[in-house]
């Protein structure tokens, strides 16, 4: 049964990714109104190989390591308190930059800085995520 809900859940999340894709499209098209829908093969490909991916590294894994859980309680506890604090660090760090920059007369952002400063966001809690859970 458990097998079942993550086959469902990878499926709903591959879904999400291809309906993501496919609504970028559409938005980068909306103002010259020319829509071209033939990413739709590299987005639907993109989806399914990085699912495929995932389930046969989930398989492989299991044949080999069988039942073991990947986390005990006080790797559980360590991320919990990790995540914790990024959450402080983030919303404090991104307060002061914002405090900066607004006593420096800055007014606007522009959108592909805000997009670049998150993914940085991102990969360093992403790295951060994958020490904690190692140690």
């Amino acid at each position: 049964m458990k097998k079942g809900y993550e086959i469902l859940l990878y499926g709903i999340i591959s879904g999400c990714i291809i309906g993501g894709s496919f609504l970028g499209v559409y938005i980068s098209g909306k103002e010259e109104g020319i829509f071209d829908w033939g990413l739709f093969l590299p987005m639907l490909a993109g989806a399914l190989g990085g699912f495929s991916v995932f389930l046969l590294y989930a398989w492989w894994r299991q044949k080999r390591i069988g039942n073991v859980p990947d986390m005990d309680e006080r790797t559980t506890v360590m991320m919990k308190n990790y995540f914790s604090s990024v959450l402080y660090f983030v919303l404090f760090g991104t307060g002061a930059i914002l405090l900066i920059l607004f006593a420096l007369g800055v007014e606007t952002i522009e959108i592909g800085i805000l997009i670049i400063y998150m993914m940085i966001l991102f990969m360093l809690i992403g790295i951060g995520t994958f020490i904690i859970k190692k140690i």
